[in-house]
């Protein structure tokens, strides 16, 4: 099984691997900052494992390289077109002890209905493991530039792996 994931030009995904939040402490953490209320990595890592045991260990993965409409050019576009798309062997990670847990974040499509007032974007329910993967096409077309929550409207999954980092051997840079 493959899943992808996007990180931002220029990086060293191909010398370090994928860094989760924890493993990686130049990452962005504007997303964060706001949602936790924190103002440091440190804060950020620990408001994380507030939410869940390994949620600062965890990377989000795709189960197709994301897709854009005309609706969604700022959303998700803007975004592919920054990154580097990279593949990750799901399998090989499993075969070899990486994955601790798996988590789904649903479409919220398909939850029910939420307060806006409660800013929630992104549920996450934990699933057996990577055989619970759901590989059925997404429907992209439900991307939104006017409606934001870029990622909020399709399913994706965190993988929580040891040490926060998936290493470059089970990656390969696609385009």
């Amino acid at each position: 099984m493959k899943l992808y994931h996007y990180v931002v030009r220029p990086n060293n995904v191909l010398e370090k691997g994928l860094l989760s939040i924890s493993a990686n402490k130049n990452a962005d953490l504007s997303y964060y900052l706001k949602r936790s209320g924190e103002n440091t990595h440190e804060g950020v890592c620990k408001w994380m494992e507030n939410c869940f045991e390994g949620r600062s260990r965890a990377i989000r993965a795709f189960t197709e390289p994301c897709q854009y409409t005309e609706r969604s050019l700022y959303c998700i576009k803007s975004f592919v077109d920054k990154a580097d798309l990279f593949e990750i062997d799901v399998d090989a990670l499993q075969k070899d002890g990486l994955i601790e847990a798996v988590y789904l974040s649903p479409s919220v499509l398909d939850l029910p209905p939420i307060e806006e007032k409660q800013a929630i974007d992104e549920v996450l329910q934990k699933i057996n493991g990577i055989e619970d993967i759901d590989y059925s096409p997404i429907d992209w077309s439900v991307c939104d530039d006017k409606l934001g929550h870029r990622f909020a409207f399709v399913r994706y999954y965190l993988l929580t792996v040891k040490d926060g980092v998936i290493p470059p051997k089970y990656l390969t840079k696609i385009g």
